[in-house]
């Protein structure tokens, strides 16, 4: 009874030593292969331009933000970040972000750049005129 008692602690102690060992062991490093001497790096990817078309659900001036609701329900679209070099038309003129307002449809197109959608250009779009008249016959 005894040498079994001693030969299960021995092996526990064995076994608790080949833990700690393989714990402090340090996984090895996966290095990327040094390119050739001469050769360039590629080149980092360029942003690509995207495009939302939509009503503004909500403008911030402070924030120099303009979210834009699209799909169904309103539940798709993105919100932009208006910068200096944003081109704003309204009507086919020169405009300012004091002139979007809540409810206007805009399209806008937008670079995403560390994490945020910047402006490109944002197009207030003329409102969809909505006839009284019935339909004729």
């Amino acid at each position: 009874m005894r040498r079994t008692i001693a030969c299960s602690v021995a092996l526990l102690v064995g076994l608790a030593m080949i833990g700690i060992a393989a714990a402090q062991t340090t996984p090895p490093t996966t290095q990327r292969p040094m390119p050739p001497p001469g050769a360039t790096a590629p080149p980092p990817e360029m942003p690509k331009e995207k495009e939302v078309e939509g009503t503004v659900s909500k403008v911030d001036p402070l924030a120099k933000t303009v979210g834009v609701s699209s799909g169904l329900f309103g539940l798709m679209g993105a919100t932009v970040q208006v910068a200096d070099g944003t081109e704003i038309r309204v009507l086919g003129q020169r405009g300012t972000l004091a002139d979007i307002k809540e409810g206007t449809r805009v399209k806008a197109s937008y670079e995403v750049r560390d994490g945020k959608n910047l402006a490109k250009t944002i197009e207030v779009m003329p409102e969809e005129k909505q006839s009284n008249k019935p339909p004729t016959q």
